[in-house]
């Protein structure tokens, strides 16, 4: 039976910019960082080289920040490695509950934030 096994790899760069991606795949964790590895290693590679072909790599930049450090290891991990680029919503849970009337009960719960202009009221 497959079993995934999910991994979360993030980076934060300067400024606050901070981004995390969720991969998936039938592999225990040392196989996971043995891949991460790999992949680390291939992004070292192109350190300031200006990719202009190939595959994800064509997009004709010079590989020199973290964020693309980071793409290029996503690419090699989704691509060259098969994992599983997952999104996980917390704003939405399922619950299953006990049988009423001998029928389980499923409820789906979703957070919103609402935004609204808050406007002074006109005095006449």
């Amino acid at each position: 039976m497959l079993q995934l096994q999910i991994f979360k790899l993030e980076y934060t760069w300067y400024e606050g910019e901070y981004h995390y991606t969720l991969l998936a795949k039938d592999v225990d964790k040392e196989q996971f960082e043995k891949d991460l590895i790999k992949a680390k290693e291939f992004a070292e590679s192109l350190i300031g080289k200006e990719i202009k072909k190939g595959d994800y790599l064509g997009r004709g930049y010079r590989v020199g920040c973290l964020p693309e450090y980071y793409n290029q290891i996503i690419w090699f991990l989704n691509r060259k490695l098969r994992y599983i680029e997952c999104d996980y919503d917390k704003d939405i849970t399922y619950d299953v509950d006990d049988p009423q009337n001998k029928k389980i009960s499923v409820k789906k719960s979703e957070r919103k934030i609402e935004r609204k202009e808050l406007t002074p009221k006109r005095i006449l």
